[in-house]
């Protein structure tokens, strides 16, 4: 696909999780990105391999899933309402039809099993306190009211890691070879799915660099705003092998405090003292917070 066709298709991705409990349909997306529907809708498929409809449900189910284990005690009528459906048992033909499990057996299947890697829901596996600082690679940990990120920024899809990071970052080097470093410091790799519950194919990761408000980058380039609000801010300062375990680490930290990962995307900000050469990084890990579901 031509590299001019990802820009509308990644802003019509982005609006379409923002606005999940409105179920925008069709027409409605191609209207954000402006485009006739049925253009979008043709470049869209290609682009993603599902069709507009087959990513919205997808989405919806996923975020529910999600619910389901962060808030084991809520009520599931509750949680079918804030995803969009009028009722309990709409919502449980159509979990049903996409997990092959009803909500409650969902919850009572995984909640015992979850482990939080990149992105995404508490970890019940890796509390804080089984791990000290200097194993971790933990150098601060806090929560913080972060402003807005206006971010210029290349997607992939593809299991979260280094190789999809990698590689995302030299798609946006590439396309603005004077405004990105060649190490990772200074960009962001934002993360929209959990892999516990995504498949891997279809995870996405976003590299980023932060742009003025008058900046426009070129053809192909998408731009988006990373929320501000609170967040979980914690610094690490490790090397490769221990980059999954950042993630654990900073899930179990959450869990020991009683905060909870809101629907927002999480990502990482790399600082100058990264050097892939040595495969060794230092970064931050940013989880949005939210601590009951919401009405």
């Amino acid at each position: 696909m031509a590299q001019d066709h990802r820009k509308p298709v990644f802003k019509a991705m982005d609006y379409i999780s923002h606005n999940l409990a409105l179920n925008p349909g069709l027409e409605e997306i191609a209207r954000s990105v402006a485009l006739s529907s049925f253009h979008f809708h043709r470049i869209f498929r290609a682009q993603v391999g599902e069709t507009v409809a087959e990513f919205t449900r997808r989405l919806r189910m996923e975020r529910a899933a999600c619910w389901l284990l962060a808030f084991p005690e809520a009520d599931i009528t509750g949680l079918a309402l804030r995803v969009g459906f009028s009722s309990s048992q709409n919502f449980a033909k159509a979990f049903r039809s996409h997990f092959s499990l009803t909500p409650g057996e969902f919850r009572r299947r995984h909640i015992p099993a979850t482990n939080s890697k990149t992105g995404n829901v508490t970890s019940e596996k890796t509390p804080y306190s089984q791990s000290t600082d200097s194993e971790s690679g933990l150098l601060m940990a806090k929560i913080a009211t972060l402003p807005p990120r206006r971010v210029a920024y290349m997607r992939r899809f593809g299991p979260y890691g280094k190789e999809t990071c990698q590689q995302t970052h030299q798609d946006l080097l590439a396309s603005l070879p004077a405004r990105t470093p060649s190490q990772p410091a200074g960009t962001l790799c934002v993360y929209w799915d959990t892999p516990e519950i995504t498949s891997a194919e279809r995870c996405r990761t976003d590299v980023a660099v932060e742009i003025e408000a008058t900046e426009r980058p070129g053809r192909g380039i998408a731009v988006q705003t990373l929320a501000g609000g609170s967040y979980a801010v914690l610094k690490f300062a490790v090397y490769e092998e221990q980059l999954e375990q950042t993630w654990e680490t900073a899930f179990g930290w959450m869990k020991a405090r009683g905060v909870i990962k809101s629907d927002k995307p999480c990502y990482e900000y790399y600082y100058p003292e990264t050097d892939v050469g040595l495969n060794y990084y230092v970064f931050d890990i940013c989880i949005p917070l939210q601590t009951t579901p919401e009405k």
